[in-house]
């Protein structure tokens, strides 16, 4: 959650709004208020898609399909405006991360947990079937796990089972690795497509994988069509035998939504499901007490008090938000969720472990063999009020974990009880690098916090110290010698704001770093995905959000050396992580607003970037989620 931009609107319809809570490629959502006074979550669309003449009615189809379904599955509609000059969609404001980033965040579920997860989905599955509707596009980041069991989101390729499809010719709807073999061969969508994918989401949850692999997407939909899932990771064999169920790839040989719900309750799958528990975290096992108040962002315009929540009361006093901030409305909840905070890793750590790679969980099993692995309760998710609420984390559901589990999940080294001296609370880690942008004349970028100024070159700056802007052709800013140390086993963190003033034609980078001749690493525009990426020469982490124009964006790339990851986040979300297999030693100069290659300066940015800083380690999550 951040502060309105100044080209925020202060209002939607009747809804006035407090903050944003995300933005995507289809638009922004605001985190909004109700005339009696409820909080909503409030999706406008952005300008260029209304010109697009079909957009209007897929737009339409969402609301209309979203208002279908019951409201105990799905984020419930409250309002909607197709024929705006903006279509606007407003839904109810949930607390909760998505499974995607529950997972990301803490490790794969042990098997009752995904149980209990399988007997909500499917019962989703059974309401949203009842209204003659097909999802589509089941996968783990339109799963929302809600305080009262999880919630399906995004109606955006929803189909009527009795309608024509809603693509056009050649087009495929769903998402790769989380469609069915007919989706893929563009055969008859049926209620049993939806299950295949209910399948592959319970092995992402099971494992943190998808059952198909990773790879290029012709790669991926082929194994989803040819080969068999690899689901041996699944050790609990009911589990297993109903994933493989729901994986096969004949749709009359998999189980109904009501079939399943059958089955989980036939293993006597209550005992496992999510307990209440009345109080906080327990010490050493969850997130740090989070700020009195977040900073806004730079050349924000500050969120009225008066206008501020009530319903998370926390330290910050009444002009606080709630700390659990997850964006409801489809297809923007991933960059929303917000989850509690973590302590910094101590100076030549990487992010604490089980935040994305195997390094950083064979780390955590690790320390966790030394301290004895217990079986323990974890706080998934909630929102709550009291006590609870005041310590900035919700009342929620306890998913029993077993030992194996949390020897997964990550704890950080500095997870012990804390002392009440106020001596021994952790201090961030400062940037090695810090430039704001906020100069509003001349040729110097100051660094405020390493003392590598940069010499702006062919750059024009935003008034009121919003920004240093690149014209996309020869404009940058260069230091007169390296800032990081980039090469085997180095870890490190690169963060900027940045603002694409025109859909780029070609690749368009941030910031970089030289070595030799080329960069030795990229936060930048892939032209080719038409997604935003962390890069190495000939190795790319792209993303899943779709880059929009005139929209700021945080975005963040993490190098973990030890583990060889290379991870992207995007406006604090965790968007993806590869193997990092070409480590390059950067000695050459930062650089804002271009990259090298072969030798020459190319892929120029075309926009703005803003308060660009740099770690010399790999920043954890909650750190990073504080960035932006």
């Amino acid at each position: 959650m951040s502060a309105l931009e100044p080209d925020d609107p202060h209002s939607v319809g009747t809804y006035r709004l407090l903050s944003r809570l995300g933005a995507g490629g289809m638009g922004r959502v605001y985190l909004g208020r109700s005339p009696g006074g409820r909080l909503v979550a409030v999706k406008v669309v952005h300008s260029e898609l209304v010109r697009r003449p079909e957009f209007r009615d897929r737009f339409r189809r969402e609301v209309e399909a979203a208002r279908k379904v019951s409201g105990a599955f799905t984020a419930p509609v409250v309002d909607a405006d197709p024929d705006a000059p903006l279509p606007w969609l407003v839904t109810s404001y949930i607390a909760g991360p998505s499974l995607e980033q529950a997972v990301a965040e803490r490790g794969p579920f042990e098997a009752g947990a995904v149980l209990a997860l399988a007997a909500g989905l499917a019962e989703a599955l059974v309401s949203i079937h009842a209204a003659h509707l097909v999802h589509r596009d089941l996968k783990p980041s339109n799963v929302l796990l809600a305080e009262d069991g999880p919630r399906v989101i995004d109606f955006g390729i929803v189909r009527s089972v009795d309608s024509d499809s809603v693509t056009r010719t050649g087009q495929v709807a769903g998402s790769p690795g989380f469609m069915s073999p007919e989706q893929v061969n563009g055969e008859d969508v049926t209620p049993a497509s939806d299950v295949f994918c209910l399948g592959a989401v319970l092995a992402f949850a099971a494992t943190g994988a998808n059952p198909f692999g990773g790879g290029p997407t012709p790669a991926l939909l082929y194994r989803v069509v040819h080969n068999p899932p690899d689901v041996q990771a699944v050790t609990d064999p009911a589990l297993r035998a109903l994933i493989g169920d729901c994986l096969a790839k004949d749709p009359a040989g998999r189980p109904t939504p009501h079939e399943i719900l059958a089955r989980v309750g036939a293993l006597g799958n209550e005992s496992t499901m999510a307990l209440r528990h009345p109080g906080p975290w327990p010490p050493g096992n969850g997130p740090a007490t989070p700020a009195a108040s977040a900073t806004p962002l730079p050349a924000g315009r500050p969120t009225d008090p008066a206008a501020a929540t009530g319903v998370l009361p926390r330290d910050g006093g009444p002009g606080a938000f709630p700390h659990q901030a997850t964006m409801v409305a489809p297809r923007f909840h991933d960059q929303a969720t917000r989850v509690g905070a973590a302590p910094e890793p101590a100076p030549g750590t990487t992010e604490p472990a089980g935040t994305g790679g195997p390094g950083g969980r064979r780390a955590a099993r690790d320390a966790a063999r030394e301290r004895g692995g217990s079986r323990r309760a974890f706080l998934l998710l909630g929102a709550g009020a009291g006590t609870v609420a005041a310590a900035g984390v919700g009342a929620g559901f306890w998913l029993n974990r077993s030992s194996a589990a949390d020897r997964d999940r990550a704890t950080p080294p500095s997870s012990a009880r804390p002392s009440s001296t106020p001596s021994a609370a952790p201090q961030p880690v400062p940037p090695v690098g810090h430039w704001p942008l906020t100069e509003t004349s001349g040729t110097l970028a100051r660094d405020t916090s390493g003392g590598h100024d940069g010499t702006a070159t062919g750059v024009t700056w935003l008034p009121g110290g919003g920004g240093a802007v690149f014209d996309g052709r020869s404009s940058q800013i260069m230091t007169a010698g390296p800032v990081l140390r980039t090469g085997e086993g180095r870890s490190f963190t690169v963060a900027a704001w940045v603002r694409l003033s025109a859909a780029p034609g070609n690749w368009a980078t941030a910031v970089s770093q030289d070595a030799g001749d080329a960069s030795s690493f990229y936060l930048q525009y892939a032209v080719t995905e038409n997604r935003w990426a962390f890069s190495r020469p000939g190795l790319r982490a792209t993303g899943r959000s779709e880059p929009a124009v005139n929209v700021w964006t945080h975005l963040t790339g993490v190098c973990d050396g030890p583990a060889r990851r290379l991870r992207l986040y995007v406006n604090g979300a965790l968007e993806v992580a590869v193997e990092d297999t070409n480590p390059q030693s950067g000695t050459g100069p930062f650089i804002i607003g271009r990259a090298s290659y072969g030798g020459r300066a190319v892929d120029f940015f075309p926009g703005a970037v803003r308060d660009v800083r740099i770690f010399d380690r790999a920043l954890a999550p909650a750190r990073i989620k504080k960035l932006g």
